[in-house]
Order: structure tokens, then sequence, then C-alpha cells
């Protein structure tokens, strides 16, 4: 038999405020905006993510803030193409990403595949709504109309609709938010993942691990 064994994530107790972050960051309050976290990989995609962001229509002013995990440059005369430059701000290998998610008011992920979503997982903790395509084992974690708002791969206005959606009701984005922490906390703890990784060694073997062996980072299958 196969086993399926879900990542986890864990929140850190010890982030900047959102108004100090916001701050940093150049923002008002009036201001919604929207986060990226990925090693912006070509399997990322990167082009859907701003061609989405650069679609939404609101009255309220919209901002993208991207965390790569490696260099952006490539990507970099798109934002000139689309006229994004002035709305969409790229910090590079940033450690503390928890405090941006703090800031932000929902996440917007537009990968072609993706076999767990662990940014998106961390998103959820810190309530708030996701928006994203319906590929790969995303739908595990987003409970579309719930948690967030999945779409079929490639739908660029449907993404964009669902974030203009967010930025015009704020209580909704709360509710979604709220939603989505909820199911973070009730699936995806250390406590419910961890266990599960060790049973399948005590199995195997008659004890435990050995002393300081950890979980991988990513969705894992036993067989």
């Amino acid at each position: 038999p196969v086993e399926v064994i879900r990542n986890f994530f864990v929140p850190s107790g010890r982030i900047r405020s959102r108004e100090e972050i916001r701050r940093e960051l150049g923002l008002t309050n009036k201001e919604f905006l929207v986060v990226h976290i990925s090693n912006v990989r070509p399997l990322k995609r990167i082009d859907l993510l701003l061609q989405s962001f650069a679609a939404a229509r609101n009255s309220r002013p919209l901002r993208l803030l991207i965390l790569a995990g490696r260099s952006f440059a490539r990507y970099e005369a798109l934002l000139d193409e689309l006229g994004l430059r002035d709305r969409v701000t790229v910090k590079e290998q940033v450690r503390d990403v928890e405090e941006y998610l703090n800031a932000a008011d929902a996440g917007l992920y537009t990968s072609e595949h993706e076999s767990f979503g662990l940014s998106i997982l961390e998103t959820l903790f810190h309530s708030k709504p996701v928006v994203a395509f319906r590929v790969g084992g995303i739908p595990e974690v987003v409970i579309d109309g719930e948690s967030g708002f999945l779409h079929p791969f490639g739908d660029v206005p449907a993404l964009a609709r669902s974030i203009a959606l967010l930025a015009d009701s704020p209580r909704r984005a709360g509710q979604v938010g709220a939603a989505g922490r909820e199911r973070a906390e009730a699936h995806f703890t250390g406590d419910q993942i961890v266990p599960p990784y060790v049973e399948p060694d005590r199995r195997g073997t008659g004890a435990g691990p050995s002393a300081g062996t950890q979980p991988s980072h990513g969705c894992s299958v036993w067989a």
C-alpha cells in the first residue's frame, strides 16, 4: 500500500508588525497588497502572474509584492511591457517571508505544476485568501470558494477577477482568509503531520528515526 503524507508548516511567533512592514514598502492602508512567494522557476509561470495582476481592475490601488527565491532578472522586461514597474515590488532571497505575509491582503499563485504548494500553506496560516490555478496538489490545500479561489490553468481573466473581488470587499477577504487559517490549522500542523513521518520508519526498522532526523520539506510518499 502507498501512504501519502502531506507537508506542514509551523508559523513563527516573532515577526514585525503589519504596520511596520507596510511602512517599509511605502504602502498606506488604502492599498491592497497581493503577495507571491516562489523560486520563480519557469514552472511558476511568472509571466501569467504578472499578466493576471495587470488585468485586475479596482478602484482601490493594487500592489504586488514578489518574494523571489532567486534572481528575478529574466522578468524585468515584462514589468515594463505590462506597465507594472511602479506597482510591483520585488525582493530577492528574503528569509523572513512571514513578515511580508503578515503585511499582505491576499496571495496569488500561478504555477503550471505544483506537487503541494508550501508557500500557499504559509499564506493560509497568515489568514490571507489565496487565488491560484487548480493544478497538482493545490486543491488539497485550498478549498475553492471557501479558503480561496481556484481557476483552470491559464485563465488569466478569472484570476484577475478574483483579485479585484477581494480588493473590493475587505470583509469578504477577511472571511476567506480566516477560513484558510482554520483549514491550515485543522489539517497541516506539525503535531498532525510529524507522527506519520515517524511511523513508517518504525514499521520498517522496529525503531524510530535516529537523533536529529527531520522530515523532508515537501510531500512524501511511503510505500
